[in-house]
C-alpha cells in the first residue's frame, strides 16, 4: 500500500510539473506575441514621424517665404515646393504638395500625400491611423493659423490598433512631432 501511495504521489508531483511547465511556455509565446505586436506599432509610428519630418523639411524650396503655405487647418496642410516629393529631387516646376488623413479602411485611416493634385503616396505602409491634427507656429514660436506666417507645424498623430487578443480593447498610441519648414527658416525669415 505504500507502495502504491509513493507512485501515486510521484504520478500526481510529475503531473503538476508537467501543467507548470506547459503554463509557462504558453504565457511565454504570449508575451513574445505582445511584445511583437508593440514593436511592430513602434516601428510604424517611427517611420510616419521620419516620413512625414523629411516631406517638411522640403516645403518652400525656391518659393518666397510669405508664400510657402497655402492652406494650414487643423486636418490638412498644403505647401508650395520646387521639390518633387514623387521622385525626392530638385525640379524646374514648382509644385503643391498636399498632407491629410484619407478614407477610414479595415486598418484606419492612411495618411495621403498628393503632388499637384495627384496622389503620389498612400502612406499605405503606414496603417491605423486614426486622426491627425496639425498646430501652426511663426517664427517666434507662437501658435498662427495665419498661412503666410507659417514656419512650423506640430503633428499629432493617434494610431489604433486592433488588439489580437481582446477586440473591445484596441491599442491607441500618440506621437506629437514638430516639423519645421527648413527652407523657409534658411532663407532668413
Amino acid at each position: 500500500m505504500g507502495v502504491l501511495l509513493d507512485v501515486l504521489g510521484s504520478v500526481i508531483i510529475a503531473a503538476t510539473l508537467f501543467l507548470m511547465m506547459m503554463t509557462f511556455q504558453l504565457q511565454m509565446q504570449e508575451t513574445a506575441a505582445r511584445i511583437h505586436y508593440t514593436g511592430s506599432m513602434i516601428d510604424h509610428m517611427d517611420t510616419a514621424a521620419s516620413k512625414l519630418n523629411h516631406i517638411m523639411a522640403m516645403a518652400g524650396i525656391g518659393v518666397p517665404v510669405d508664400s510657402v503655405c497655402v492652406i494650414a487647418d487643423e486636418s490638412r496642410l498644403v505647401f508650395r515646393t520646387f521639390w518633387n516629393c514623387e521622385s525626392d529631387t530638385l525640379s524646374e516646376d514648382r509644385h503643391l504638395i498636399d498632407i491629410k488623413l484619407g478614407d477610414s479602411t479595415q486598418h484606419g485611416s492612411i495618411l495621403e500625400i498628393n503632388q499637384d493634385g495627384t496622389l503620389i503616396e498612400p502612406l499605405g505602409y503606414i496603417l491605423y491611423i486614426e486622426d491627425v491634427a496639425f498646430n501652426y507656429y511663426d517664427k517666434n514660436d507662437n501658435q498662427t493659423t495665419t498661412p503666410a506666417n507659417v514656419m512650423s507645424a506640430e503633428i499629432l498623430l493617434t494610431f489604433r490598433r486592433d488588439s489580437p487578443w481582446r477586440q473591445d480593447q484596441p491599442l491607441r498610441t500618440n506621437i506629437q512631432l514638430k516639423c519645421f519648414f527648413m527652407n523657409s527658416y534658411l532663407q532668413g525669415a
